[in-house]
């Protein structure tokens, strides 16, 4: 039977290859598609769960030396830990990193007994909400998108958070008292400067302009779970590093920045069996 009179269209390999891979987006959940859709967990027994790994998260080396660099800046301060602030911490009962993530910071409160551990992060369900509170916690129902002051020593966590919460930590605490309280656990602000698309950069760039004059410590991912870590760094901003409060140029601190699509991180693409994995670890 001829190919003119048979009904059917002759393609090509490669333009099946590339309908098969149109089909397949088509059908592919986007990360917040992927989200939403995750049961809710028990929170009883996630709460067991989520003790159990802070207790094995207290023990890992990762976490020792973490504390270690911590304690060696504060006894630079001569000040005790006194406040903690947890932004953008991610939906800890449905994915694997901000489930270690969190029983990261939950050890670091314990560890210098903290009273007031202040936690938001808008994508947080009701049930870690709960969660947090039966922790300890302080969960903020304002998103003030980084804008949160240290008038005493506070550690900051924003675990791989978009520029611009990082960038209006600094901006909320741009004075030499404020910013010699901060110490922040975040992305490498030298890896961010070195990074930043040129285009993007701006005088009002704060990370950028106290980076020369900041203490970056290093956090060494030997974390035996990957990915959940990477490119921390702590990041402290000791007083007499700082320019003079009289340095009215360095000072000026410009404007706040919003949290703007292009300075979000790009978003997950997930695999079904990304999923599936992502599902068993976080279910189990």
């Amino acid at each position: 039977m001829s190919g003119a009179d048979d009904g059917f269209q002759q393609v090509t390999r490669k333009q099946w290859l590339a309908r098969k891979c149109i089909g397949r987006r088509k059908h592919q959940k986007s990360e917040s598609d992927y989200l939403a859709d995750c049961p809710e967990v028990n929170v009883d027994s996630f709460h067991l769960r989520l003790e159990r790994l802070s207790s094995e998260m207290a023990q890992s080396d990762y976490f020792i030396q973490s504390m270690n660099a911590l304690q060696l800046e504060l006894n630079l301060m001569k000040r005790p830990l006194e406040r903690i602030i947890c932004l953008g911490l991610g939906p800890f009962t449905r994915t694997h990193q901000a489930l270690h993530q969190v029983a990261f910071i939950i050890s670091a409160q314990r560890h210098h007994n903290i009273k007031e551990a202040l936690y938001f992060d808008p994508v947080f369900r009701d049930s870690e909400k709960v969660l947090l509170q039966r922790l300890g916690c302080t969960v903020l129902s304002e998103d003030c998108v980084g804008k949160y002051e240290a008038p005493l020593p506070t550690l900051y966590y924003l675990p791989h958070c978009p520029y611009a919460l990082m960038h209006n930590v600094l901006w909320s605490n741009w004075s030499i008292n404020n910013l010699s309280n901060v110490l922040l656990i975040s992305n490498s602000f030298d890896s961010l400067v070195t990074n930043r698309i040129k285009s993007k950069q701006s005088p009002d760039d704060l990370i950028a302009r106290i980076t020369p004059k900041c203490t970056e410590i290093t956090l060494e991912d030997d974390y035996e779970q990957q990915n959940v870590f990477n490119d921390l760094s702590l990041h402290s901003f000791p007083h007499q590093k700082l320019p003079e409060q009289t340095d009215t140029l360095f000072w000026t601190r410009g404007i706040s920045l919003k949290l703007n699509e292009d300075e979000m991180p790009k978003e997950l693409k997930l695999t079904n069996i990304e999923r599936e994995m992502g599902a068993v670890s976080i279910s189990s």
